[in-house]
């Protein structure tokens, strides 16, 4: 009789042991998960941001705005200002209350300094801009005139192009070509500037300069008045 209760005491105490061993590791797989999932019922507001931040530049300040490019610009605090566009064939974009503006050529910091100027000019007061390039356009330039195969060409990744090269990928001069006159127009600072280029000479003479072409420009190569 005594062995049988004694059995039966065995029995519950084993059941209990094993009922606490569970429970323990119910607790601790619960304090497991709790800390994985972040708690923001009780999060401060301290430090807690006040408004929308502007995002982050994802070039260099350095870089040269080139027509074609795609541009994100945005006042600090003036969503209705914020615009996304395409610089036209001239750099200029249209923004609203100041219109047209000229960028291409200029330095993103100096295209943000630009527009922040022309903003601070009795629209905004203390405005905040940040330009952000969103798209690039390819490296390419255009030719025209008296070559073999007028067209856009693009300037190959990572390599500098003179205007020899650039000619000799248009199939070369024509024979009414007029090889030391070749004009290149090219947008600098936001302003449009024609340059005169000696191209036939330019690989006989050391005296002659060397031209390197920048993506953008136009080529033009006039016919030979004899």
């Amino acid at each position: 009789m005594q062995s049988k209760y004694h059995n039966g005491w065995l029995v519950k105490l084993r059941t209990v042991a094993a009922l606490i061993v569970a429970l323990t590791l119910s607790v601790t797989a619960a304090r497991a998960v709790d800390q994985l999932i972040p708690d923001t019922s009780g999060a401060s507001s301290e430090g807690a941001p006040t408004g929308e931040l502007p995002p982050s530049e994802t070039v260099s300040s350095t870089y040269a705005l080139s027509p074609y490019d795609v541009v994100d610009i945005s006042i600090y605090g003036e969503a209705d200002l914020h615009t996304r566009t395409r610089l036209g064939s001239d750099g200029t974009v249209i923004l609203p209350l100041i219109g047209t503006l000229s960028l291409g050529g200029l330095t993103v910091s100096e295209a943000n300094d630009l527009i922040q100027k022309r903003y601070a000019d009795g629209f905004v007061k203390d405005p905040h801009v940040l330009v952000t390039v969103l798209e690039f356009r390819k490296s390419t330039f255009s030719i025209i005139g008296q070559v073999v195969r007028p067209g856009i060409y693009e300037i190959p990744q990572g390599t500098q192009l003179s205007i020899v090269d650039a000619i000799l990928l248009a199939g070369g001069f024509t024979h009414i070509a007029n090889e030391n006159g070749v004009k290149v127009k090219r947008v600098v600072k936001g302003k449009a500037q024609v340059f005169t280029v000696k191209a036939g000479k330019m690989a006989d003479s050391p005296d002659v300069v060397p031209f390197d072409i920048e993506p953008g420009d136009i080529i033009k190569v006039n016919e030979i008045w004899w």
